[in-house]
């Protein structure tokens, strides 16, 4: 069984003051390397591809600092097949995720809010999850609410959902990137750099991508881009088993 985990980002005001940042001990040296993940960005709504860039480059920047490489590829659908990236239609393996943006989550299912701006499938039961979406219309909102870039509050909404599926059931934590809500002074945080995972689940995920990387070969399954342009992927039925990230004047986290 599958659930939603929803994050929404609050505003106490429209100024975000500056607060100390979440100090992080540098990554322990590992007898074995930590696995590079792919990220495959379904994009389902038209973003400027330098916004799309750069909020990759702040999720990279985040997961990086856990001593996670990560790899995007980019495949558009508002445009025609044949102009997508080639590795969009290559076969997944166990270390491949989906990150999907669309217009508006409400969409995928009704018990999304609609001031959600993020949500990741996350199975129960020690099962992995590979799916998140972000929605673009929320993202938009948060950034012309708080002053920020919408490539900085996308890549952080990015690396919050990457999170969710990295760190599998019970992510969140009373502080850092997997906060459940986020106020001014995390995007604070965000904005500079130091909105990060805590040490404890810097070792979670390198566990959880060791056992990914397990998985025998066999497992992987031939990616189907069946979407026409315009299409928005479906999170599955009243999305019973997400983990969702809103937005408004308060980021809850469910």
């Amino acid at each position: 069984m599958k659930k939603i985990v929803s994050t929404a980002i609050g505003f106490a005001s429209l100024l975000i003051s500056i607060a100390p940042a979440f100090g992080q001990s540098a990554i322990p040296p590992y007898a074995e390397p930590t696995p590079i993940i792919t990220a495959r960005t379904q994009v389902f709504v038209e973003v400027p591809h330098e916004t799309l860039a750069r909020a990759e480059e702040v999720a990279s920047e985040i997961l990086l600092r856990a001593g996670i490489e990560v790899t995007w590829i980019t495949c558009d659908f508002t445009i025609p097949s044949g102009s997508r990236e080639p590795g969009c239609s290559r076969p997944l393996s166990s270390l491949d995720f989906f990150l999907n943006i669309v217009d508006r989550l409400e969409a995928l299912s009704p018990k999304l809010s609609e001031i959600a701006m993020g949500v990741a499938v996350v199975p129960s039961e020690g099962a992995q999850g590979d799916t998140a979406y972000l929605g673009l219309r929320q993202a938009a909102n948060v950034a012309h609410v708080s002053s920020l870039p919408l490539e900085t509050v996308l890549g952080l909404g990015a690396a919050h959902e990457m999170g969710h599926l990295l760190l599998g059931e019970n992510a969140h934590s009373p502080s850092g990137l997997m906060k459940a809500r986020w106020g001014n002074d995390e995007l604070n945080l965000g904005l500079h750099g130091n909105l990060i995972f805590l040490p404890e689940q810097v070792d979670r995920i390198r566990t959880n991508l060791l056992a990914r990387e397990k998985k025998t070969s066999n497992s992987a399954i031939a990616i189907e881009i069946g979407a026409s342009a315009g299409d928005v992927p479906q999170a599955g039925p009243n999305c019973s088993s997400c983990s969702s990230m809103p937005i408004n004047p308060v980021i809850r986290s469910d």
